[in-house]
């Protein structure tokens, strides 16, 4: 006999066939551990076990305890019970482990001391409280390393998680001080812990881990009696932690009547404090009445998994685990795994997508029947998202995390923008509300009204109240601070709900599903947690979100969606779950295997027993639990599982495929695991088939009559299903056959020269908006020259003769917003570039002068034509004034097409002809700034006599039709009449 089986014998092990489930699930007697690997059955022996023993052996429903790992698992077992007892049957408790805790310390609480029930605390409740309890600590009492670091919210979070795995492990203060006489660095942490829960205790507050350890304490004690369960039967028993197993030790002590079912494969929630051992250590732990070992029945046979898909699963795994089932025979059918890799993010989500759409139309596999795992939602989710939004494919996308859903963050920009001290944060967040889904202000009139603040000095909520009547409500809400900082948050999201008629399309659009539910589950998330903390405001959420990254979600019971919608999760939820087809995407290194050390910044693993503490054995730890992850999510398919990855160097941020490639092909290396995904299939939607057919028209290397043919589907594509082509992008219908302005002409100095430059490109791009969007370089000169206004005048209303760069420098940090220009990195390079403009501006600011006016509208009438311009600023120069345009290129023209300038001339003319201009002084001059040039010239001045030069040709080749009157005859009747006149 061998060591092996020496092991083996007194666990009394039974292996089950398919044909032998009858008589395994009718021996219900005494401690039992069903181990199976993928698709086994394991839940389903369970769910048969409870039917035999109402059904058979008549043991009352509310006599037998179903334990579950999550609120998903349980939610499962539940119905599958309750599907296969007769409708009359009373159902069978079925709870998570915390909820079994929670009943019990709701029921015995006060007999064991508290003086009333403990509300449980979120996750970032309890940051929140360690964090209060850390800043009112003796730095002395605690290791040198972490003196400074007490008040962050970074070393509460780390406490916080400290204080949660020992408290799962079953570890009192004592035995953390006794643990730390070893570890410098955990110093003070015993008498935290202790402070801690004394504190707890006195706000009747109890949080997860201390939930766990005070049911076993009342178990064990005595005070609770839970001798009504006759039967106890646990699902995923791999997951549970040293105080779930002790629990339920407890629990079936007076019967031993207890069947867990377990896969170590599937043990993926070390970081959790799941303990790998504890399926291995069941037969020694439970045990009979007699002393004998707990029985193990092994389940033999997939009813899920064929040959192909886990035989490659195991190739992953490539180690056996204590407690495992053994080899497993495979479900029928030969099953099928693939490996594509690809060059780029895009295109390997746009394959997916694509052949997500194949899949359901041509071979007819429901949505619902496939998923798409990946390692981290934030790399690769967003990408796939857009290509499945593209095809229609419904789907959750990767923003489910409640507090990124755009109605969440309307809520959230609209507390910013009320109360925030932050005057440029103030700004921005307005600015996102404004130009938002929800008031779709044009970008224009926005900067209108921005300009109007600073010239009034009024606030923006002011200006909206005034000037926007249908924003009224929205300005009153933003000049009403009560409903975010005074009145409970629930409370303050019903004010805002109730006070903007723009969110009733909410309710009465139907495309708006995703945002109806976002408001409900807002509502219901910020309702219960004021019955946990009645006075707390939406500015309180909001901090929990920006400062503990709080996880909005709703406290809402597992519901599996009713439409058929493909999955798109992350791997560690997939267990659990089936489908025919899986997607395991972005498998690239780095990603998966994620093999970056989990240990926390206090050595968390090191109180969790079966977690190595080496450097090196924990490594290969994590790197096996990354393997059981693989297989975990492979076995989830039926059919066929595609693992994908992007071929991308490091340069581009992006990796090398996984090493698991070649473990799943059965391969020497990565590059031969890989295989070219199929090539040029037919087009499966009319979106696809549009595509071909404007690839084909487009292409000139392409035959002529195909491109006919192409060209002549596109043009009656309607009757195919296709969209009309006049509704493709750049496209607009013919429209009357008659000129491009009314009667009434009015033009601006820089469309005249446009309109010279060339006639046809003014028509295009000025008249028909056919034109390239401004870029950055166009968006720094609209805000130099918005930063320019506002310090002149302010420089204006203090009386002085000009601003001053500190005042320019202090309104550019206000106004700023990186949004403009793409964020991050970027858009701090163009901030920089506006304040060197600014700067160099001051720099070299001529001295003789000082400032009349800023953005002046000057108007008047030349060849019959209506003629408006905005002069940047106007400025007295002893007894005469010059009209200053800013330029913030970084090449100034000539100074002879300076002073040939038609914008300059127009200025001039014009200033002459405001009267209320001239009571300050005479124009004489008009100039160019250019402070960014590279030229030593700087700033380009008209001279004066050539100035009046300028202005009276202007005015004379206006009055003989050829530039105004000649623009508008070309406008009206078309080039060849205005070239023949």
């Amino acid at each position: 006999m061998t060591k092996e089986d020496a092991a083996i014998e007194p666990m009394r092990e039974l292996r089950v066939d398919p044909a032998e489930w009858d008589g395994a699930v009718a021996a219900v007697a005494g401690p039992q551990i069903v181990v199976g690997g993928p698709g086994t059955g394991k839940t389903e022996f369970l769910v048969r076990r409870a039917e035999h023993l109402v059904t058979r052996e008549q043991v009352a429903p509310d006599e037998i305890l179903v334990l579950s790992f999550g609120r998903r698992g349980v939610a499962d077992v539940a119905d599958r019970i309750r599907n296969r007892l007769a409708e009359t049957a009373a159902p069978i408790p079925a709870l998570t482990f915390h909820a079994l805790a929670a009943d019990i310390v709701e029921a015995h609480a006060v007999s064991h001391g508290w003086i009333t029930p403990p509300q449980i605390l979120t996750g970032p409740e309890q940051s929140a409280l360690v964090r209060e309890l850390l800043t009112g600590e003796d730095p002395a009492t605690w290791s040198v390393a972490f003196r400074g670091l007490l008040a962050s919210a970074t070393f509460a979070e780390e406490v916080t998680d400290f204080l949660l795995r020992a408290s799962e492990q079953l570890l009192t203060p004592a035995d953390v001080a006794a643990m730390a006489r070893e570890r410098d660095d955990w110093k003070g942490l015993a008498a935290f812990m202790e402070r801690y829960r004394d504190e707890l205790e006195r706000r009747s507050r109890i949080d997860y881990g201390v939930l766990l350890s005070e049911a076993n304490a009342i178990v064990e004690s005595g005070h609770a009696d839970l001798s009504r369960y006759a039967v106890v039967l646990v699902d995923e028993y791999q997951d549970t932690t040293v105080a779930q197993a002790r629990l339920l030790a407890a629990l079936s002590a007076p019967h031993r009547n207890l069947t867990a079912a377990a896969d170590p494969y599937q043990s993926i929630y070390s970081f959790r404090g799941a303990a790998l051992q504890n399926v291995a250590r069941f037969p020694e732990q439970f045990r009979t009445a007699s002393g004998e070992a707990a029985q193990r029945i092994v389940l033999t046979t997939s009813f899920r998994t064929p040959a192909s898909i886990l035989a490659a699963a195991e190739r992953v795994t490539a180690h056996d685990l204590p407690g495992s089932a053994g080899r497993v025979t495979p479900a029928n059918g030969a099953g099928r795994v693939d490996v594509h890799v690809f060059e780029q993010h895009t295109a390997e989500a746009e394959w997916i997508a694509r052949e997500v759409t194949r899949l359901h139309l041509e071979e007819r596999v429901p949505y619902g029947r496939m998923a798409v795992f990946v390692r981290s939602k934030r790399r690769f989710l967003p990408e796939l998202s857009r290509s499945l939004q593209r095809r229609g494919v419904p789907h959750d996308p990767p923003n489910s995390r409640l507090a990124e859903q755009p109605a969440v963050r309307f809520v959230l920009d609209l507390v910013t923008a009320t109360v925030s001290d932050e005057p440029a944060e103030r700004l921005r967040a307005l600015r996102r509300i404004l130009l938002g889904p929800w008031f779709a202000l044009p970008l224009g009139r926005l900067r209108d009204l921005e300009r109007h603040t600073q010239r009034s000095g009024a606030t923006l909520p002011a200006v909206l109240r005034a000037d926007v009547p249908e924003l009224a409500d929205l300005a009153g809400l933003l000049g009403d601070r009560t409903w975010a900082e005074t009145v409970p948050a629930a409370e303050g999201t019903w004010r805002v709900w109730s006070s903007l008629p723009q969110l009733a399309a909410v309710v009465t659009d139907d495309d708006r599903r995703a945002e109806r539910a976002a408001w409900a589950s807002l509502s219901q998330v910020l309702s219960r947690w004021n019955e946990r903390n009645p006075d707390a405001t939406l500015t309180d959420y909001q901090r929990l979100l920006v400062e503990e990254e709080f996880e909005a979600q709703p406290l809402l019971s597992y519901a599996a969606p009713e439409t058929d919608w493909l999955t798109v999760t992350t791997l560690h939820q997939a267990k659990g779950l089936e489908f025919d087809v899986v997607f395991i995407a972005d498998a690239v290194e780095g990603v998966f295997p994620d093999l970056r050390a989990r240990d926390s910044l206090l050595g968390v693993r090191h109180l969790l027993p079966d977690v190595p503490r080496e450097p090196g054995a924990y490594h290969r730890f994590r790197l096996q639990e990354e393997r059981r992850l693989a297989y975990t999510a492979m076995t989830r398919a039926a059919r066929r599982v595609v693992w994908t990855a992007t071929s991308a160097g490091f340069e581009e941020g992006r990796g090398i495929p996984s090493r698991f490639l070649a473990l799943v092909a059965g391969t020497a290396t990565v590059a031969d695991a890989a295989t070219p995904p199929p090539g040029d299939r037919p087009p499966v939607t009319p979106a696809e088939a549009e595509a071909l057919l404007r690839r084909i028209v487009g292409d000139p290397a392409e035959r002529r009559p195909r491109r006919l043919a192409a060209l002549d589907l596109l043009a009656s594509g309607p009757r195919f299903g296709l969209r009309d082509p006049w509704s493709f992008n750049g496209l607009r219908r013919a429209g009357e056959d008659r000129g491009l302005v009314g009667p009434e002409l009015r033009l601006s100095p820089s469309q005249a020269a446009a309109y010279l430059q060339c006639p046809r490109r003014y028509a295009l791009q000025r008249r028909l908006g056919i034109a390239d969007q401004p870029g950055p370089h166009a968006s720094v000169g609209k805000l130099v020259h918005a930063v320019l206004e506002a310090a002149e005048q302010r420089a204006l209303a203090r009386g002085e003769p000009r601003s001053h760069a500190a005042d320019a420098a202090a309104i550019l940090d206000e106004v700023f917003d990186p949004d403009d220009f793409g964020g991050g990195p970027v858009a701090e390079a163009w901030r920089r570039r506006a304040a060197l403009v600014i700067a160099l501006l001051y720099e070299k600011w001529p001295a003789d002068g000082h400032v009349i006016d800023v953005e002046r509208r000057l108007e008047m009438e030349i060849g019959g034509a209506a003629w408006l311009g905005f002069a940047d600023r106007i400025e007295k120069r002893g007894t005469d004034l010059a009209i200053v345009d800013y330029t913030t290129s970084g090449t100034a023209i000539p100074l002879a097409e300076a002073s040939g300038s038609l914008q300059l001339g127009f200025y001039l003319l014009a200033a002459r002809a405001d009267r209320e201009l001239t009571r300050h002084g005479t124009p004489r001059a008009a100039e160019f700034w250019y402070p960014y040039a590279s030229r030593k010239t700087k700033r380009l001045p008209a001279v004066t006599s050539r100035c009046v030069a300028i202005g009276e040709i202007i005015g004379t080749r206006c009055s003989s039709a050829t530039a105004a009157a000649a623009m508008a005859l070309w406008l009206r009747h078309g080039p060849t009449r205005a070239a023949t006149s």
